[in-house]
């Protein structure tokens, strides 16, 4: 029996469909009793969907800079004794 986590770990690999046969049914015999999980299943499901339809654009470079710049500084915060050379 798969309880609520169990279920929301493997909502991804259960919508593609790359559960093995007995897991699945597992999800869905819990989806069938759990109005949360089916929810919450929903809404991956609504959100794959979109992606799906929105076409990727690569980043822009102030795009990538911001990223770069955001992971330094929370590798600053790891490390509060480490310094940039």
């Amino acid at each position: 029996m798969l309880n609520c986590r169990d279920v929301g770990s493997n909502a991804t690999e259960f919508l593609s469909g790359a559960l093995p046969m007995r897991v699945n049914l597992m999800v869905v015999w819990h989806l069938l009793r759990c109005g949360n999980c089916r929810l919450a299943v929903i809404q991956v499901l609504t959100m794959l969907r979109a992606l799906r339809r929105r076409p990727a654009k690569p980043p822009t470079e102030e795009q990538i800079q911001a990223w770069l710049k955001a992971l330094d500084h929370s590798h600053d915060h790891d490390h509060p004794d480490h310094t940039h050379h």
